[in-house]
């Protein structure tokens, strides 16, 4: 949720950098550089998108496809 919400807040200009892969990089530093307070709160946020997730699909459970060779 931090990540999608860095993007969308455009944090780093599209014509500094476009790769996702690098955006989720910066985004990453910039997380283990908060304090546990200024993670709290998507820590929090993400706890309850969990649990309504968890509501809305009882019993999911990630299975994903075996790749075949």
């Amino acid at each position: 949720l931090f990540r999608c919400d860095f993007v969308q807040q455009k944090k780093i200009p599209g014509h500094v950098e476009s790769d996702h892969r690098n955006l989720s990089r910066i985004a990453g530093k910039i997380w283990r550089g908060m304090k546990k307070e200024q993670q709290k709160p998507w820590i929090d946020l993400a706890l309850k998108e969990k649990e309504r997730h968890a509501a809305m699909y009882p019993g999911y459970k990630y299975m994903p496809a075996q790749q075949t060779s």
